[in-house]
């Protein structure tokens, strides 16, 4: 996948087949739109292209209301890699661009720029100057000489229809499962190694210790959940840990991690590495000793190794 910031017309690109949004979290229905794309577009031979915004749109149009982000660029542009598409293009969301007619949009944005000769999008997706542009837009207007709209619905198996702000709710209210259903695939989480007090090793569990990614990023509440981590090809399964260590005072808000192979090594890990979170366990509380502590670190790593072995 090539990662362009798209500030001008592409280069190396005749034709190809878009969908632009959000993106956030690349949710399953996010997903079906991805697969759609490439689809269509081995059909038509031409270049795959999905166009996400930055910053969010929210935070232009409305920035007294802006939420929480499921996806930071890179766990956006590393969730959408491993989809095989083309070309991801970051388009600079601006006043200027939130302002534009859809006619426009489509003239000097999607043809001009993107050489669009097909637009997959969701059914009720809008754009534009007050979001004037939709699919019945489109198919009554000129604009659309150049290329085709395919629409489609963004539902999921067993969870309907998908959205950033129902998975946002539900990761906020520790439903971590139902989350990852709508996702179709672990929350991720990119973060950044950092220095620990090796509290987990005297406890005989040696974990890595990692910095909250930006306050902007959605995180689940405090507690023990079923996760991965994953750097450089290789994952280790394990316990997470989100809190501040309440049984020992004067601890900041970190993420912790214990993986159950090994001897407490991570060949190949990087500085910044991407947890997986799977599941909720249990809700962080604060033990009389040490002692209860660790008794209750060993229920977790049992019960987090039954939901891998259901998996």
């Amino acid at each position: 996948m090539r990662t362009v910031r798209a500030e001008s017309a592409l280069e190396g690109i005749d034709r190809s087949v878009v969908s632009i949004g959000n993106f956030d979290g690349v949710h399953a229905g996010h997903r079906k739109l991805v697969e759609t794309v490439k689809s269509r577009a081995r059909h038509q031979d031409a270049t795959s292209v999905i166009v996400t915004f930055d910053p969010h749109t929210r935070s232009v149009l409305r920035p007294e209301a802006v939420q929480p982000l499921l996806t930071t660029l890179p766990e956006k542009q590393a969730l959408l890699e491993s989809m095989d598409i083309d070309v991801l293009a970051v388009l600079p969301f601006t006043p200027a661009l939130a302002g534009m007619a859809p006619g426009d949009f489509v003239d000097r944005v999607l043809v001009s720029q993107f050489k669009a000769v097909e637009w997959v999008m969701g059914e009720d997706h809008a754009f534009g100057k007050n979001r004037a542009g939709t699919k019945n837009f489109l198919h009554e207007s000129k604009s659309r000489k150049h290329f085709n709209v395919f629409a489609i619905t963004l539902d999921a198996e067993n969870a309907g229809v998908v959205s950033s702000t129902r998975i946002r709710s539900l990761i906020v209210d520790g439903k971590l499962q139902s989350a990852v259903s709508m996702l179709g695939h672990p929350y991720l989480v990119m973060a950044q190694r950092t220095g620990g007090t090796r509290t987990g090793s005297a406890l005989g569990f040696p974990t890595l210790n990692f910095a909250l990614p930006p306050s902007e990023k959605v995180l689940p509440p405090a507690g023990v959940y079923a996760a991965e981590l994953g750097s450089a090809g290789a994952k280790w399964a394990g316990a997470l840990y989100l809190g501040n260590c309440p049984t020992f005072s004067n601890r900041e808000r970190h993420l912790e991690f214990h993986a159950f192979s090994g001897d407490g090594s991570y060949p190949g890990l990087h500085d910044e590495a991407a947890v997986w979170i799977h599941a909720f366990v249990r809700k962080d509380e604060s033990f009389p000793d040490a002692r209860r502590l660790a008794s209750q670190i060993e229920q977790d790593i049992r019960n987090i190794k039954g939901f891998f072995a259901q998996e």
